[in-house]
């Protein structure tokens, strides 16, 4: 090190500084900045020319970065997970931090149950779920044939760590998505699983194992209809409201259906 550090900062000494510099935490994400600061003031520190800019070590390190010398692996936008040489090290850490990638770099759902163009997902970030109990937020949405992975790796930039893409269920059409997220969310909500403090409307204390139960309970076993095992939205529904009485309907507002929305979440609307 005391060699290098006598000639211009380069990716010789970016690797040097991180094989034998706790500068970084293994497993932690950091932004590239973050990144090209931190090994700047260390080389500085060792004895480097103090004159070497923050610009020149970007340069450097732009394309180190992803190249296979790298203890870093991109996982968003400028933001790069350390997973330090040793190879088992990388895998356990890779396994625990978003497993399956999909060849974008954006992650690919954990579970994928159905066909179609059209998909239900639900989806978390892993920093609430040891805080959170057995539960923990889980957001249930909808998204057409653009996919939510791309809507995923767009917001990936602006999120503090990599999000965990648990669930794809696979529609046929618009209207099937439609109704398996409403039935989901209606799922949720009837049993007081919704949250209201977060940004949105589709936000539930929940976990992968409910989901799935949900999943069984309305859809059908596999998520899929069949000749052989149909589940209607109707039939669904018609379980889900067996037991609200006559009374009960009564008391529900006229234009119930026309402003759905306004009544569960409120509305500034006169």
């Amino acid at each position: 090190m005391d060699d290098l550090v006598k000639d211009r900062f380069g990716t010789a000494v970016a690797l040097e500084l991180c094989k034998t510099s706790r500068l970084f935490e293994l497993g932690k994400l950091y932004k590239r900045i973050v990144i090209v600061e931190t090994l700047r003031d260390e080389f500085v520190k060792r004895g480097g020319d103090h004159e070497t800019q923050r610009a020149v070590v970007a340069r450097v390190l732009k394309k180190w970065l992803l190249g296979p010398a790298s203890p870093f692996k991109r996982e968003t936008f400028g933001r790069y997970r350390i997973l330090g040489f040793d190879a088992v090290t990388r895998q356990t850490l890779e396994a625990e931090n978003g497993g399956i990638e999909s060849g974008d770099g954006s992650p690919a759902p954990e579970r994928g149950i159905g066909e179609g163009p059209w998909e239900v997902y639900a989806w978390c970030l892993p920093q609430h779920q040891p805080t959170s109990g057995d539960r923990w937020p889980i957001e249930i949405g909808r998204a057409g044939p653009e996919g939510f992975r791309r809507t995923l790796a767009k917001i990936q930039e602006n999120l503090p760590e990599r999000p965990r893409y648990m669930l794809r269920l696979g529609c046929a059409e618009e209207l099937e998505a439609r109704d398996r997220e409403s039935l989901l969310r209606a799922w949720f909500r009837s049993r007081g699983q919704k949250l209201h403090k977060l940004p949105g409307k589709d936000w539930f204390r929940t976990n992968p194992s409910e989901i799935a139960d949900a999943v069984r309970n309305i859809i059908g076993g596999d998520g899929l209809r069949s000749e052989e095992s149909t589940v209607e939205v109707e039939d669904a529904i018609a379980s889900a409201f067996k037991d609200v009485t006559a009374d009960d309907w009564a008391r529900l507002p006229e234009d119930l259906t026309e402003r759905l929305d306004d009544h569960l979440y409120g509305s500034a609307r006169a």
